[in-house]
């Protein structure tokens, strides 16, 4: 893992050129503007030992060890959502465009003029995919590669439908898009998938706003399905690029959950369980008449075209949401809380999907493709993300090649004790399809290998360092997953 921290850092404006003059890229020219991410992601390629043996001349590739001319690459940032739901700053919600165009750049060194490169996601239900396109400033760069000759670059929103929403934010209507235009490729993990011990309270699957009955389509006894992008399937090779984030149903969110965003049809992730643990539910902790009423109103408001039906429900759901808050009750719902029993399961599962899913649907007994991860935590997000946090100035960038210790290393800089986060608790544990290849031994944990600013430390002095503090945890998590005291330092 490698990590390299400034601060104060500022986003740089489009079309993010370098300030410096690297000698592997000659032809980039340079910005009288202050570039300070393009240096730190460079910086990460260089503490990942990619290319060691060349840094500091013209012959530099660092993606060359892992990009070969005639490639398909897949570039998947995060692009959740358009806007902040509760007006603030919605630079804390996608990967920023001066992440990209520095990772860009590396892969079109590596293709050599040969290849093919998408830059994918699919957002939420209700995202305007131009507008998150625009606010991370993507738009800039593919205009700025249009003008060049030898990369064949596509943008590509990734979803076959997306929700309308009326002024009151529920859905009024659904609308179909054209998505991938290689297809979809529905992959099948059968009794191996990680859903597979929860078949008893399957038809408890719930996603907020998606019709039931589509969910429960995908999830049956024996049959966990998982529609996915073609071209995820096709990519020889894939960078995932995410946001540094807490999240209020997986605790945080880096490069485990940024591959939710490769599906076609969302109505198949399963996010939580209906009701409380007493009926076989994660949704909350403890029973409530009241909550269960409210989302019998919620979903049956959600898509229905009668509008003096709609009108009707939305009335007597603000009542019973006024009712749940004089009662007293807690405010946790779909699944945001440190119980959640059920998304870990959705997440890993995609996981061995993009690393070992082939492009006909079955799995391999290797991996089938190279994936590097490369995360924005200049401006990270913090309390009740990952659609509703707060701006978090870390200064970071982060790049590793393993799924999981990237998200061990990440969790520990925010602060987190990553053993009590389920997603990556039960990450290090798996046998069928493992996501690392480190295992499940704690000491080797403590002594993973991490780069901070170019010196050598492991993860047991990283966490003793707390640097950045502890982030905000969503409230459904705020108290459990923290680390502990620190001994101070001599």
């Amino acid at each position: 893992m490698a990590i390299r921290r400034e601060a104060p850092v500022e986003y740089p404006p489009a079309p993010f050129d370098p300030e410096d003059d690297f000698p592997e890229l000659p032809c980039r020219g340079r910005s009288s503007v202050r570039n300070r991410v393009y240096p730190m992601v460079r910086g990460v390629l260089r503490d990942l030992g990619l290319d060691e043996r060349n840094y500091g001349t013209a012959e530099w590739n660092p993606l060359g060890d892992l990009i070969r001319p005639g490639d398909s690459v897949v570039l998947k940032p995060n692009l959740v959502l358009h806007r902040h739901p509760r007006g603030g700053d919605p630079v804390c919600l996608v990967t920023h465009g001066s992440v990209v165009r520095a990772v860009l750049d590396y892969v079109h060194l590596a293709l050599k003029g040969e290849g093919r490169v998408v830059i994918a996601d699919a957002p939420i239900q209700e995202t305007d995919f131009d507008a998150a396109v625009r606010l991370a400033g993507i738009d800039r760069i593919v205009d700025f590669y249009s003008g060049m000759s030898g990369l064949d670059l596509k943008l590509m929103d990734l979803r076959q439908v997306r929700a309308l929403k009326d002024e009151r934010g529920h859905v009024a209507e659904w609308r179909e898009l054209p998505g991938d235009p290689s297809g979809y490729v529905t992959v099948d993990l059968g009794p191996d998938s990680l859903l597979a011990p929860l078949e008893r309270q399957a038809a408890r699957f719930r996603v907020a706003n998606y019709p039931v009955d589509e969910t429960l389509r995908y999830h049956r006894p024996e049959s966990h399905r998982y529609v996915i992008s073609r071209t995820i399937l096709e990519a020889d090779v894939v960078i995932s690029l995410p946001k540094l984030k807490t999240h209020c149903k997986a605790g945080i969110t880096v490069a485990l959950k940024n591959f939710v965003g490769v599906v076609g049809r969302k109505e198949c992730l399963a996010h939580h369980r209906k009701g409380s643990p007493w009926v076989g539910g994660d949704e909350y902790p403890h029973p409530s008449p009241l909550k269960a009423l409210s989302d019998r109103l919620e979903r049956a408001i959600d898509g229905d075209p009668r509008q003096w039906r709609r009108l009707l429900l939305e009335n007597l759901y603000r009542v019973n949401q006024r009712l749940i808050r004089l009662s007293g009750g807690d405010p946790l719902r779909d699944g945001s809380w440190y119980g959640n029993d059920t998304v870990w399961r959705m997440v890993l599962d995609l996981d061995r999907i993009v690393i070992y899913g082939r492009a006909d649907g079955t799995m391999g007994d290797t991996p089938q493709r190279r994936i590097l991860t490369v995360v924005d935590g200049i401006i990270a997000g913090e309390g009740e993300g990952p659609l509703e946090p707060e701006p978090r100035a870390a200064g970071l960038v982060v790049g590793g090649m393993d799924l999981v210790a990237l998200d061990i290393t990440a969790a520990t800089v925010m602060g987190f004790d990553w053993r009590k986060i389920p997603l990556l608790r039960n990450a290090v544990e798996l046998r069928r399809w493992p996501i690392s290849a480190m295992g499940d031994n704690l000491e080797d944990w403590e002594a993973l290998p991490v780069m901070w600013n170019g010196h050598r430390l492991q993860l047991r002095s990283l966490r003793e360092q707390r640097d950045l503090g502890t982030f905000k945890a969503p409230r459904g998590w705020t108290g459990h997953i923290e680390l502990g005291p620190t001994v101070p330092r001599s």
